[in-house]
């Protein structure tokens, strides 16, 4: 009686491990997969600033030709 109980402990851990080996192969993947994806949108969001950064940088010397307030002399 005490070797079956043993040999279904074995039985029941060792598919325990198992499956959580292919749940975790699973998991990393998705990971894998959703890392790209946040990696993707973040570049896409850093070219999209770069492009506002370089067109406002081009209208900020067309805003400075301002006329200069005359200067107070004491």
């Amino acid at each position: 009686m005490a070797w079956t109980n043993f040999i279904i402990t074995l039985v029941g851990v060792g598919s325990v491990a198992y499956l959580m080996k292919s749940d975790v192969r699973r998991g990393s993947g998705l990971l894998r997969q959703n890392l790209k994806t946040i990696r993707g949108w973040l570049e896409e969001e850093g070219s999209l600033a770069a492009k506002s950064d370089s067109q406002e940088a081009k209208k900020l010397p067309e805003q400075s030709k301002a006329p200069a307030a005359p200067s107070k002399e004491p």
